[in-house]
């Protein structure tokens, strides 16, 4: 086995989900795991049954010549932001790097690896979104076999490019930072300057898209994929190999993939020391102290405090943590702009008249998906690591910690929270009672994320960690609290529009729901409180 394979068998070995199952005699280890598993299934079955449908949809409508377009474009379009999410915590800084260095491995051997790490760790959702695509493809077309094998084939090569480009940009910029004493701020800035966009693509998107009937929409979506994939090569070149069979399709996607892949880590490999080397310099001996620096807290505010530093100095942890602030910001930003009615009609889907419920209700809910679906609190704990040992030598009592971490995270969500929400009144002009049970519900909820988060982030602790993104994206603690968190969300979402339109008294089950989630909170306390004494 070559040194490349070597290191990558044992990055998916020890970050294995069925390898834990498998092995490992920690049942809370093995539950999460299994979690893991479970909820990302369903999660892929979702996704399928929307894709498969839509495709489907598009063949039997006469557009098939538009389906390749669409796994080509969602598949380069979560490559990139995924990895551009995750390329700075994956490639520099990590606690094996030193360790690995010293080893007999190449450079180049050592830096393609985590780069395949990351493309084995996408795959799941490539393989499910163009399978579900092929399948809709093939109800409505009934292609012959070389489709078949063409289309899985090409399939893989698909998330190359955008991973390849997202990598580059990544090594650019931790290049170009590394010698500022500012850099982890400004990588986070032009992280947030490729991601947002793209994000926000999707609501552009539907927002063009008016659904009167079924098959103008299938239309307009052809339209609009087709037009996408003409800027984008890898979509330009699967469309092309599906609908025409064009070898120089297959060959261009095939070749400059792996062309590209070669030429950026044989050029990666010969700066990528030197990039660590600087990243993992400290400037303080050239900053001036001033007197400021020593200014008194107290000790859950200078816990919190210290959270906000660790979350300014981690580019990692500011974009998956921080996205949901800066999302929420945007929302309460261009709402007075946008048109509430098409937004809900675009989200469910389906023509909702919004007269028959409170609309403003729903942004809390809709607030919330921001900023509730990934706490600080979940993974700050485990983020401590190996200075674990300072906090527990430190003259304070845990639960001080824990009250630390829990004021960052409420001052870092509840004041977007509260502001979009009230942009959002002010744009809908909503009542006095409307107002009322909606900062309610902000509160109650950004509580709860708050608590509940520090519970799952106490309980499951994870200090021996390779990289921030392990805990930060895929920790045990964070997937303790996201799975529950988001499908409850789900539902509750789901039954205050469906209340709200029998009973059209929404604002009165939202006062309930808001009580329930302080319920939920106080019940969440009690469990920190638990883990204080314990840890």
């Amino acid at each position: 086995m070559n040194d490349q394979m070597l290191l990558l068998k044992t990055m998916l070995v020890s970050a294995s989900n069925i390898n834990i199952i498998k092995h490992s005699d920690d049942k809370k280890k093995r539950g999460l795991a299994w979690g893991n598993l479970i909820g990302f299934s369903f999660l892929y079955l979702l996704l399928g049954a929307y894709v498969a449908a839509t495709c489907a949809g598009m063949a039997i409508f006469g557009m098939a010549e538009a389906v390749p377009a669409i796994p080509a474009i969602v598949i380069a379009a979560v490559s990139l932001i995924f990895t551009l999410l995750k390329a700075h915590g994956m490639l520099f800084g990590y606690k094996e790097y030193d360790m690995l260095m010293s080893m007999p491995f190449k450079t180049k051997a050592v830096v393609s690896n985590r780069f395949l790490f990351m493309y084995i760790n996408s795959l799941p959702w490539t393989v499910i979104v163009s399978v579900a695509a092929l399948i809709g493809y093939a109800i409505g077309v009934r292609p012959g076999a070389v489709t078949y094998v063409l289309w899985i084939v090409l399939s893989f090569f698909l998330p190359i490019i955008p991973m390849i480009i997202a990598v580059g940009v990544s090594a650019l910029i931790a290049a170009l930072g590394a010698g500022f004493k500012h850099k982890n701020l400004v990588l986070t800035i032009l992280t947030f300057v490729f991601v947002i966009p793209i994000f926000f693509l999707r609501f552009f998107i539907e927002d063009m898209i008016e659904n009167d009937k079924v098959e103008e929409v299938l239309n307009k979506s052809a339209d609009i994929f087709s037009g996408i994939g003409k800027f984008i090569p890898t979509a330009k070149w699967f469309s092309d190999a599906i609908n025409k069979n064009s070898v120089s399709s297959i060959l261009l996607l095939v070749g400059i993939s792996i062309l590209a892949y070669e030429i950026l880590f044989m050029i990666f490999a010969k700066f990528y020391k030197g990039i660590n080397s600087k990243l993992s310099a400290t400037y303080s001996v050239h900053e001036k102290v001033k007197d400021k620096d020593f200014k008194a807290r107290s000790q859950i505010k200078s816990i919190a405090f210290k959270e906000f530093k660790r979350f300014t100095g981690s580019v990692a942890y500011s974009t998956n943590v921080g996205m949901g602030a800066v999302m929420t910001a945007i929302f309460g930003l261009i709402i007075p702009f946008i048109d509430v009615n098409s937004l809900i009609t675009s989200m469910a889907g389906t023509p909702v008249d919004i007269k028959a419920f409170s609309p403003v209700l729903i942004v809390p809910v809709f607030i919330y998906f921001f900023t509730g679906m990934v706490s600080s609190t979940a993974c700050s704990m485990s983020l401590e690591g190996k200075n674990y040992w300072i906090i527990k030598s430190l003259p304070f009592d845990m639960m001080s910690v824990f009250k630390g971490k829990m004021l960052f995270n409420i001052l870092l969500f509840l004041p977007v929270s509260l502001f979009a929400f009230l942009m959002s009144c002010i744009s809908l002009k909503a009542s006095v009672f409307e107002l009322a049970a909606g900062l309610l519900f902000v509160i109650s909820t950004t509580l709860f994320s708050t608590i509940y988060g520090m519970r799952c982030g106490a309980k499951h602790m994870q200090l021996d960690w390779d990289n921030e993104i392990q805990v930060i994206k895929q920790g045990r603690a964070v997937t303790a609290y996201l799975l529950p968190n988001m499908f409850g969300t789900m539902f509750i979402g789901g039954g205050l529009v469906a209340l709200g339109i029998i009973f059209k008294v929404l604002p009165l089950v939202m006062v309930i729901m808001a009580a329930f989630y302080l319920l939920l909170a106080l019940l969440s306390w009690n469990g920190v409180k638990k883990l204080s004494v314990k840890i």
